[in-house]
């Protein structure tokens, strides 16, 4: 297992610098052919049809606690009995996505009716269907991704990952050239969804033996699943509003042309969300084991502080190159009708990091069956959001429009959740901050040495924004490894380097 972790973690990041290259080339290419509001359109309806991924309802997450209990306790006729009921319930989800998408098709002029023309609202349409489509698939593919994840096969996760990563242009390119427009972008997607469900079913039939027992399903476990999984439930719907409301409104008040630059900086923040997520989820099976074992409160304050340390260094190091050379970036990448993603990008993903380094703590919080304080403080927030949003979409455009976002991460995961940990959890925060903000001294130093350089010097080239990064990276990583980095984090840089 420790070695699924390590190997899974390097083609993680692997993963992602794949991904992120494809996407830097593939979405000025997309802006370009299928043209800035059609790419806009696709990005609103896409808003629209994630919300469907709220009928997952948290059971995911659930699936994993319980299957891990079951496994401690070598609990083999009630895994059989977990595996049969989810896929029951999500093949029901499948079905009830699908009739909420039919209905969301139907109503697509009430909708958007106000912001779009008649050619857009009928693009949205069929964009629309495939998106539902997909979806559902996703649903029914989630039931074996969720049994290779617990079962710790990140090596087969990521490297389907990686595939996919490469199938998306491979795919959706020659269908633009043919004419197909925007809607390639979803028919590829739905296309490659399909392929890798398949997939997935054949490992998890074949190589980890995933068996399921239709007999007498205790409803006590259904009911077990729903307490546990309604709290997270309402967690997904304030990540659902703080990701997607903006273009949504954006899309209302504002119109498909502001939509498609407030989705390229988004496009950008999720990319520090991917950073993030790709290591802590690796994690979740050992913090439930860990949990179900009843280690003492410092082991999972000490994993916590060791994963949060690497992921805040991370984000440091991707911020502040973006910060330095990401203003050219976004001109010669985007185009400059959408050079204001870059103030979006910088607003949005600085008090990110917070939450983002501390990604581990929810999974100790839902192993701890302690994850009701944040469904809540986050609902609350997730009203300010929205309420921030709208008046600042009309009143102040783009900018407006982060607003809310900024005062929910604020304020609900920096001081609310900080405080939960420490006080209510047993969680040494205090020494997960003495021990993480260290690793920000290489991002201050470096960032603000080059953006006084920029004062005197304009990136206005290729040659200054390669001349400018590579001076960043050697900085940083200087100080980094020289000072900040302990022997753990050393140890990963050496075998990163020597794989």
């Amino acid at each position: 297992m420790d070695k699924q972790r390590r190997i899974g973690a390097l083609l993680s990041y692997s993963n992602i610098i794949a991904k992120n290259l494809v996407n830097f080339m593939y979405t000025p290419f997309l802006l370009r052919f299928v043209g800035q509001a059609n790419y806009g359109l696709f990005q609103m309806t896409n808003s629209v049809i994630t919300s469907l991924s709220l009928l997952s309802m948290g059971f995911s997450s659930a699936y994993v606690k319980f299957y891990i209990t079951y496994k401690v306790k070598k609990d083999t006729a009630n895994i059989k009995k977990l595996n049969a009921l989810y896929l029951l319930l999500f093949l029901g989800i499948s079905l009830v996505s699908l009739i909420i998408g039919v209905v969301l098709v139907f109503n697509t002029n009430h909708l958007f009716g106000r912001s779009l023309t008649p050619r857009q609202l009928e693009l949205t349409k069929y964009l629309m269907i495939i998106m539902v489509m997909d979806v559902a698939i996703t649903f029914i593919s989630s039931v074996f991704d969720s049994n290779i994840t617990v079962n710790e096969q990140f090596v087969f996760q990521q490297t389907r990952q990686l595939m996919q990563t490469f199938l998306v242009p491979l795919i959706c390119i020659p269908l633009v050239f043919c004419g197909v427009g925007v809607l390639s972008i979803e028919i590829t997607q739905i296309s490659i969804t399909t392929i890798f469900l398949l997939l997935n079913v054949n490992y998890c039939l074949r190589r980890l033996q995933m068996r399921f027992d239709f007999k007498e399903l205790p409803l006590s476990l259904l009911r077990d699943l729903g307490a546990f999984s309604f709290f997270i439930f309402l967690n997904q719907i304030v990540d659902l509003i703080n990701n997607n409301a903006p273009n949504f409104i954006l899309g209302m008040f504002r119109g498909a042309k502001m939509v498609a630059t407030f989705a390229v900086a988004v496009q950008i923040k999720n990319m520090f969300f991917m950073l993030s997520t790709s290591l802590s989820n690796i994690f979740i099976p050992r913090v439930n084991q860990l949990v179900n074992m009843r280690e003492e409160k410092n082991v999972l304050t000490d994993l916590m502080i060791k994963v949060g340390r690497i992921q805040m260094s991370i984000l440091f190091f991707v911020l502040g190159g973006f910060i330095v050379v990401g203003q050219y970036f976004i001109n010669v990448w985007a185009g400059a009708a959408n050079s204001m993603a870059y103030w979006l990008i910088i607003l949005m993903v600085f008090p990110s990091i917070i939450p983002l380094s501390q990604n581990l703590g929810v999974e100790i919080q839902r192993a701890m069956n302690k994850h009701i304080f944040r469904s809540i403080v986050y609902s609350i927030f997730a009203c300010v959001n929205v309420i921030a949003t709208i008046i600042g979409s009309i009143h102040y455009g783009l900018v407006g429009a982060s607003i809310g976002y900024v005062i929910s991460i604020l304020c609900a995961n920096g001081i609310a959740m900080n405080w939960y940990y420490q006080v209510r959890m047993g969680l040494n925060m205090k020494a997960y901050w003495l021990h993480t903000l260290q690793v920000s001294i290489p991002f201050v130093i470096a960032t603000g040495a080059l953006e006084l350089a920029k004062l005197y010097i304009r990136i206005d080239s290729m040659k200054l924004f390669l001349l400018f990064g590579l001076i960043y990276a050697l900085i940083y990583g200087l100080i980094y490894v020289r000072y900040i980095a302990n022997s753990y984090e050393k140890g990963l840089l050496i075998e990163t380097f020597r794989r």
